[in-house]
């Protein structure tokens, strides 16, 4: 139930810290013969609290699909954790399931249409010093830390009910000076100070459109006269995603009038349009500048099943105006960290997030966007319908955030400019990930040895 609780849409995030220690306690102390089945069991329960959202957005066979692979790989996890402390010693042991877990939320990141969605690394987005570390290797060891103090808790749970840990001393020194390295890098992280450099960025967003707009001149009358409050000079207005749908010459008619009224208005403006051209239909965001100047960007990450008729961009976007460094992204874009590290290799310091959220993940997918500018070292601005907006810094501070309704809601935010510094991760990207991956291939293999010279039982 804890891990439960660590994986909800909104999260506990200390139950994520101590999750591990019951069930390797449980696992540790029963019978052989029924580890098996509670390690699964634990791996089944864990799954429970997402269920609900996982039969909203993936339907009944994705929903016991996920709930099942969750099952196994918590219940491998646990088992090999058990078995290592058993043959080997507690300080491999206490490795076990942060490797495991690291290396599976490095393989999603790539291999899931998904991307990093779902990572227990998530349930300690309102914990500042703990995801600063995001910023050296991205969710893969944020998630490691975490389990890692789980697990020196499961052996001394052990300890204390009489089971037989060789080295439980060293391991817990080991958690201490990771844990503690882990808390002061992400205390001295949040302590360098902000940026002097800021912009004024208003964000707008309405649930009342229920049918999406054909034309350019239906959006204006909903959204108009909010616009014309808010552009000001040297101002930067949000829409969210898809708010207008139009085929490619009223796009271009939609381009040019916006560059006009950013013109004469001495703002820039960012908004969300669905183009259907001859053979393809893509989702993209329009920006206009206060010099006449525009450009689009095309949504990279589509959602499956609800925008598999779309096609994808295949590039990121950072434009010049109206200062050097906006970055582009659309919603399911922020599920993915490689989006926010090209953007950040090319140079930007904000990234405008238009999106159009399922209501019922409306935390979560929006701290899953700020964990991106942590990781890559800049401010976001998110505007969103059915979801939050927010703006927040480089460190995940959230400066504002709104809740959408039927009301064209406003959120207004001076939002720090990041200095051009990519951080460790936006350079490096998942290594720290795979090196886990390759950790725990090692693992495996080790016990598989074990087991064959020592006649130990199979996991």
């Amino acid at each position: 139930m804890l891990l439960s609780l660590g994986y909800a849409l909104h999260p506990f995030w200390w139950a994520a810290w101590i999750a591990p220690a019951p069930a390797i306690a449980a696992v540790y102390l029963v019978a052989p013969a029924h580890r098996r089945w509670l390690a699964w069991g634990i791996g089944l329960v864990a799954g429970f609290s997402t269920f609900a959202y996982h039969l909203t957005v993936a339907g009944w066979a994705g929903a016991i699909l996920i709930m099942i692979l969750m099952a196994l790989a918590w219940g491998h996890a646990i088992r090999l954790a058990v078995a290592v402390g058993e043959r080997w010693s507690a300080s491999a042991s206490i490795l076990v399931i942060p490797t495991i877990w690291a290396a599976i939320d490095t393989l999603l990141i790539h291999l899931s249409p998904h991307g990093s969605a779902g990572s227990i690394a998530y349930s300690q987005m309102d914990v500042l010093p703990v995801i600063q570390m995001a910023s050296l290797g991205g969710v893969p060891i944020v998630t490691f830390v975490v389990l890692l103090g789980g697990s020196i808790i499961g052996l001394l749970f052990v300890k204390m009910l009489g089971g037989k840990i060789p080295g439980l001393p060293l391991a817990t020194a080991m958690t201490i000076i990771a844990v503690g390295g882990a808390l002061l890098f992400g205390w001295m992280r949040l302590s360098s100070g902000q940026e002097a450099e800021r912009l004024s960025v208003t964000m707008l967003a309405t649930d009342s459109v229920k049918t999406q707009p054909k034309n350019w001149p239906a959006l204006w009358a909903k959204y108009g006269p909010a616009i014309d409050e808010a552009a000001k000079p040297g101002s930067l207005v949000v829409l969210p995603e898809a708010v207008v749908r139009l085929d490619e010459r009223h796009a271009e008619f939609a381009n040019s009038t916006l560059k006009a009224y950013t013109l004469s208005r001495r703002s820039t403006m960012v908004a969300g349009i669905v183009v259907d051209e001859d053979r393809k239909i893509t989702n993209r965001a329009l920006i206009a500048g206060p010099n006449g100047q525009s450009a689009w960007y095309t949504k990279q990450h589509l959602v499956p099943g609800f925008e598999s008729e779309m096609t994808p961009g295949d590039r990121a976007f950072v434009a010049s105006f109206p200062v050097q460094g906006i970055g582009l992204a659309i919603c399911k874009d922020m599920h993915f960290p490689a989006v926010g590290r090209d953007l950040a290799r090319k140079g930007a310091r904000l990234i405008i997030v238009i999106a159009n959220d399922f209501e019922i993940d409306d935390w979560l997918t929006a701290r899953m966007t700020v964990m991106r500018g942590i990781e890559s070292g800049v401010s976001i601005v998110r505007s969103a319908r059915h979801g939050i907006s927010f703006a927040s810094d480089r460190y995940g501070h959230v400066i504002a955030e709104r809740r959408s309704n039927l009301s064209v809601g406003k959120l207004v935010a001076d939002v720090p400019l990041s200095a051009h510094k990519p951080t460790i991760y936006a350079r490096i990207g998942d290594l720290f990930g795979w090196l886990c991956l390759i950790a725990w291939i090692g693992l495996r293999v080790g016990w598989q040895r074990t087991r064959r010279r020592s006649g130990a039982p199979v996991l």
